[in-house]
């Protein structure tokens, strides 16, 4: 099945759309836009078949129509799009030609699960969401949680900046940070510029599973998400630095833990 589409009056279009510039449309369709050579491929390797593949009208790059001839195979139905429309959906200036519609995974949460989590609270930056799951899951954490006030982890630029991420861990969303005592049987752990232990210095915080929450780009972690830590610990910095963006904040306390676990086996 294909179909061309010009005009952005056209009811396929406009939904898509609706997918780009609201998450609501997200939760409600139960579907996400994964734009990118890179994404179709790790989409093709989980055997995920797609909804839908939505094609630049220019043309694809030699890579995405290899990847669009083995979904073809799959009688994934596709439409042929406007450049000039594919570039509004595009999160990228200078997109592979092929977008794909997928259905979002959906996740309930456990009970008491002995596992390292990373917990996003009010983060709004969909491309530090991204980075962050990509992050978490290359340090061997494949469980991260979010709050209420976090963007939609499957935006499509969430989607991009994490390159594949997404489809290799368990995402949970609208998660209060009451409930992670319930949901996982781990420490938590707030990572806190404002104060606490110092993440080097402290010996032995990897030794149990870890929930390690972060927060929102400006405010940090909220009074909740603090009230339920078990610790605090900041990143000892240099002078002339005030704090570190939160996706950098992420990389280093998920990879001190991985460092030191790698360590003890040795």
């Amino acid at each position: 099945m294909s179909e061309t589409i010009q005009s952005e009056a056209n009811a396929r279009f406009k939904r898509w759309k609706k997918l780009v510039d609201n998450a609501r449309h997200i939760k409600k369709e139960g579907v996400t836009l994964a734009e990118g050579a890179h994404l179709a491929q790790t989409i093709l390797e989980r055997g995920i078949v797609p909804e839908a593949m939505i094609v630049r009208a220019a043309g694809l790059n030699a890579e995405a129509s290899e990847l669009f001839d083995k979904f073809s195979a799959k009688r994934v139905p596709y439409f042929v799009l406007d450049s000039r429309l594919y570039d509004v959906l595009s999160p990228v200036e200078h997109g592979c030609g092929l977008m794909l519609e997928v259905k979002v995974p959906s996740a309930t949460l456990p009970q008491a699960l002995p596992v390292d989590v990373l917990y996003l609270d009010g983060v709004q930056d969909p491309g530090n969401i991204g980075t962050m799951i990509r992050t978490a899951v290359a340090a061997g954490v494949k469980h991260i949680a979010g709050s209420a006030a976090c963007a939609n982890f499957w935006s499509p630029k969430a989607l991009r900046a994490g390159m594949g991420a997404h489809f290799a861990a368990t995402l949970y969303e609208n998660v209060p940070a009451n409930l992670l005592s319930e949901a996982f049987a781990a420490k938590r752990f707030a990572a806190d510029a404002r104060g606490g232990q110092d993440l080097y210095r402290d010996t032995q915080w990897h030794i149990t599973p870890c929930v390690w929450m972060m927060g929102s780009e400006g405010q940090g972690l909220g009074e909740v998400a603090l009230s339920v830590a078990d610790a605090r610990y900041y990143i000892p910095i240099t002078e002339g630095c005030e704090s570190l963006n939160v996706g950098a904040a992420a990389a280093v306390c998920l990879f001190e833990q991985r460092r030191r676990r790698l360590t003890a086996t040795c």
